[in-house]
């Protein structure tokens, strides 16, 4: 009964995440896109300070206004969302999504 239970649960985590992911949206302005959460937390970290933020190698490009981007995970907890952008993976502002 246990193994039924869990089974059950892990499905429904995989369906109720199947629905969220692959949403093509669009960009609402420029940003610069991170390759991890830790890099996308200090980059707007930095842009809060006088001198802002600069392109680095955590952050290295700039999704355009107008892009589609596939959202893999938006999280309103944190402030990040995980897109797909020309087939890779990357960390941007959720406000910045469409």
């Amino acid at each position: 009964m246990l193994r039924a239970s869990v089974v059950a649960v892990a499905l429904a985590a995989g369906v109720s995440t199947a629905f969220a992911a692959g949403r093509l949206s669009t960009m609402k302005r420029d940003v610069f896109a991170c390759v991890s959460w830790a890099g996308w937390h200090d980059y707007t970290l930095a842009s809060l300070t006088p001198r802002g933020a600069k392109a680095n190698r955590d952050c290295p490009i700039r999704i355009p206004k107008g892009a589609k981007v596939e959202v893999v995970e938006d999280s309103d907890e944190s402030g990040a969302a995980t897109v797909k952008y020309r087939g890779k993976t990357w960390i941007i502002d959720t406000g910045y999504v469409r």
